[in-house]
């Protein structure tokens, strides 16, 4: 019998959007197992378009539109690994963008953020927006520096500081938590 994989993704959709595939590809193409949940919500059949690209994993589809937050607290429900992180449905999870993460985690980082790279690393005009939307996202960024987005989580902080707010319609860590930075470490890899 397989280990039961020690951390969940989360791939979060809304209106099943084509590039759903491909961001719940990007995960299933990790080099370590992983629990996988694609949270839809908003409309669109997540299944059916997953299932036509012969991609079997784990779907909820809520007919309402949910905020990040909802979508989170849907996914973390449904899942068991010790070590939760989240993935929106027009990203792609780099390679080793799983294992370093876990490897963070067990080191003993609680909260482990990770930068984003640009998509198009020949085009002058996406290095250009690259650089002036996620300057503060970049590898190799001192943690003081870095802002911590595309956090995974020790699903113990969930038990201790409580889940999402619903509500919120961005990324935010539970306003009963502490500073996420104090939490976080950066994952050093290439990229969200």
């Amino acid at each position: 019998m397989a280990a039961r994989p020690d951390l969940a993704v989360v791939v979060i959709g809304l209106r099943a959007p084509a590039s759903l595939a491909a961001a719940v590809r990007s995960v299933l193409d990790q080099n370590v197992p992983l629990e996988i949940v694609v949270v839809n919500s908003g409309g669109g059949n997540a299944m059916a378009l997953l299932a036509d690209c012969g991609i079997g994993v784990t779907v909820i589809d809520v007919e309402e539109r949910l905020f990040a937050g909802a979508a989170r607290n849907r996914g973390i429900a449904a899942t068991q690994a010790p070590f939760i992180a989240f993935l929106a449905d027009d990203c792609l999870a780099c390679p080793q963008w799983a294992e370093i993460r876990l490897q963070r985690h067990r080191e003993g980082a609680a909260a482990v953020a990770s930068a984003v790279l640009n998509s198009h690393p020949r085009n002058l005009v996406a290095c250009a927006a690259h650089l002036v939307t996620y300057m503060r996202r970049l590898p190799g960024l001192p943690a003081g520096k870095a802002q911590c987005y595309g956090v995974s989580f020790d699903r113990k902080l969930f038990e201790r500081y409580g889940a999402f707010d619903e509500g919120l319609k961005a990324e935010k860590t539970p306003n009963s938590w502490p500073d996420c930075r104090r939490l976080c470490g950066r994952s050093g890899n290439r990229g969200s």
